[in-house]
Order: C-alpha cells, then sequence, then structure tokens
C-alpha cells in the first residue's frame, strides 16, 4: 500500500496532524508520500484558467502542481488532514483544491482516482466540524473519490498534547475502526452511486460538445464516450 497525507495546516504537530499519523501507524503502508502545503509555499491560484483551457502543465504553479498530482495517482490511500478555521477548511486546503478544477468529473478526471480511498481528518473545538468534513468530501466526490472515511472529532485543546486520556482514547477507537474498514476495502473499492451519477452528467455534456475541446479529446481518448468506464 502507498499512502499520502496531504497536510492542510501549517502545524505539523498539531491535532489533526498526530490523528493523521496514527492511522498511518494503524495502517503499515510500504510507501508513504506527502504534501505540506506550506512548507512548499504553494501560492493562491491566480484564475488564469491555463489549467482548464490548455492543461495543467500550464499553470503558473505547475514545478508544484504537478508534484501533487503525480502523488495523487500513486497514492492507493489518501489522507486528508484539516483543523477547523473559521466555520471552513483552512486556507491552505481550499488553496490545494483551486489548482485542480480540470481534474473534476466534468472536465479531465483520471481514471485511477476512482479506485482509491480517501480519510478525511477534522478537528475543532466543537463548532463547523461536520460543515467542514461536508465540503471537504463534496470536493472529493466530484473528482471521483467514492470511498470516502470521515473523521471528525472535537478536540477541545490547544494541542494534541493537552488532550485528556479519555478523548485520546475516544480517538484511537475511531482510528482503529477507520484502519480495519480501509484494509478490509483494499483493492476492492466500488463506485457509489454519487460519483456514478455526476459521472454519466459530464458524459451528456461531453457527448453534446457543451465543454471544452480539451475535455472532450480527453473523454475521447479514454473511451468514456464508448462502452469504456473509469472503474473496474
Amino acid at each position: 500500500m502507498t499512502l499520502l497525507i496531504i497536510h492542510g495546516s501549517p502545524r505539523k504537530n498539531g491535532c489533526s496532524s498526530n490523528i493523521a499519523k496514527l492511522l498511518i501507524n494503524k495502517l503499515n503502508p510500504k510507501k508513504v508520500l506527502e504534501i505540506d502545503i506550506h512548507r512548499d509555499k504553494l501560492p493562491y491560484c491566480t484564475g488564469c484558467m491555463n489549467c482548464l483551457q490548455k492543461g495543467i502543465e500550464n499553470c503558473p504553479h505547475s514545478d508544484i502542481t504537478l508534484e501533487y498530482k503525480e502523488k495523487i495517482l500513486e497514492a492507493d490511500v489518501i489522507i486528508v488532514a484539516s483543523p477547523v478555521y473559521i466555520l471552513h477548511m483552512s486556507a491552505q486546503l481550499k488553496s490545494f483544491f483551486d489548482h485542480f478544477p480540470s481534474m473534476c468529473i466534468m472536465h479531465r478526471p483520471e481514471s485511477e482516482i476512482f479506485n482509491k480511498q480517501l480519510v478525511i481528518i477534522s478537528t475543532s473545538a466543537g463548532s463547523s466540524i461536520k460543515k467542514t468534513i461536508k465540503e471537504i468530501d463534496g470536493i472529493f466526490t466530484f473528482f471521483g473519490f467514492s470511498k470516502i472515511y470521515k473523521l471528525p472529532i472535537k478536540v477541545m485543546a490547544e494541542n494534541y498534547k493537552s488532550l485528556s486520556a479519555k478523548k485520546t482514547e475516544e480517538i484511537n477507537k475511531k482510528v482503529n475502526k477507520v484502519s480495519t474498514k480501509i484494509l478490509k476495502n483494499q483493492n476492492k473499492t466500488k463506485v457509489n452511486i454519487r460519483v456514478r451519477g455526476w459521472f454519466y452528467i459530464a458524459r451528456v455534456l461531453q457527448k453534446r460538445n457543451f465543454m471544452s475541446e480539451l475535455d472532450n479529446i480527453h473523454w475521447n481518448n479514454k473511451g468514456w464516450l464508448n462502452k469504456s468506464r473509469p472503474w473496474k
């Protein structure tokens, strides 16, 4: 198993990152990849539309975004860790998403995405944690991820070391439960009805040439406008 962790917070030793580390230890992957948005100093999206109109390789930040894309496609399991900042996901994680509209189902999704597993870990003092998980889940679903596990955890603490024994035990139980499911479903991921629905809506739009020429070429090359599908 190759695992990728996407750090959505500049705090490498924060609660979200430490819970992600617990999960990694439980899964014991052969290879661990990292995307550290803060460390890499990913600039904000400029809105140039190059990724959609010309391809992601023409993004002004392609020295970073192409490396990110390679890691996403290589990983079997992806962990996204983001605390709640002002009722939403962190700015770093939102900036990450803003660079990849071309990978959405409506445009040029990648076949590999449809068979991966993803875990969303989010922590907060209590407010908006479910809302944050939901918005992250919605974006990844639109990329084509079907098997998404959610770990919303109210930590009520400034850092991981200050968590109570009771809260630590609760976290361990949740992490154990998710890790068991991931190992059980390895190489057995099925595409859910939400993703299939988006795919077939996009297929209709592509067949009617409502999308860009670059999108249409991608779908034709994949055979998705005929009988081929991106899932097993």
